[in-house]
């Protein structure tokens, strides 16, 4: 049995930003999660939360394959812990086990960073196309500027809302009771999950796999192509196993 593809997008851009990925894998959806597109939001952001919600999304199907990109990488990584049967495996994008900083500084410099445009008066479409720049130099500028529009459409407080829930994110020591098949795709340029820390991840993990691509942060719009490759390669092998 074909194991259907759920692309879960990160805190940024919500499912129109795997509009280039998404069309080259077969049964497949792209899911807006709590907050963004028309999917109602679920106050305060938890993983607990998220996690149920996505259950819930995923029930009556057979174990999917969870494409998460950065946020949504960890929203998979979570899934595979707290309901391992509807996960039949995950391709980890971007994404890291566990929020950047080990102290509480580390997180209010992080939200200080990202909240202080807003505070001052920009708009999520101002702060859309400053974190376009994630990606690495030489993106389609169409590209980007559609995950900007992308994100100017999500509402300042759900993005605060997600924003705090990602400084929650630890699983860096639940590695091992992932059992299921991983492929971890990292960037060369990416700042925000750099490839030796997805490195790290891939090592932890018990069945894993690592792509590293020429790319910053914005893997699925920087190279979609790339991208559907390592999906077609863990869905060969889960059809292919015994």
């Amino acid at each position: 049995m074909t194991s259907p593809v759920i692309f879960l997008h990160g805190i940024g851009a919500g499912a129109d930003g795997y509009q280039w990925l998404q069309p080259l894998v077969p049964d497949s959806e792209a899911l807006d999660m709590p907050g963004f597109g028309e999917e109602p939001w679920r106050r305060p952001a938890t993983w607990e939360t998220l996690a149920d919600w996505l259950h819930g999304k995923l029930a009556g199907k057979p174990p999917a394959i969870l494409f998460g990109h950065s946020f949504g990488g960890m929203l998979a990584l979570e899934m595979a812990i707290r309901h391992p049967d509807d996960v039949a495996g995950i391709v980890n994008c971007a994404s890291t086990p566990a929020f950047g900083g080990r102290d509480d500084s580390f997180k209010q410099q992080f939200l200080k960073a990202r909240l202080d445009p807003l505070d001052k008066g920009k708009t999520m479409l101002d702060v859309g196309r400053g974190s376009a720049a994630m990606a690495a130099p030489g993106t389609d500028p169409d590209r980007l500027e559609a995950f900007a529009q992308s994100m100017g459409r999500v509402p300042q407080a759900v993005f605060r809302d997600i924003l705090e829930c990602l400084t929650t994110f630890n699983r860096r020591d639940d590695l091992g009771a992932v059992k299921i098949p991983v492929a971890c795709i990292s960037g060369a340029a990416d700042q925000a999950a750099p490839a030796k820390t997805v490195k790290r991840m891939h090592d932890a993990l018990p069945d894993s796999e690592l792509t590293e691509l020429d790319c910053g942060h914005l893997i699925p719009l920087e190279d979609p192509e790339a991208c559907a490759a390592v999906i077609a390669r863990l869905r060969q092998r889960l059809e292919s196993a015994p």
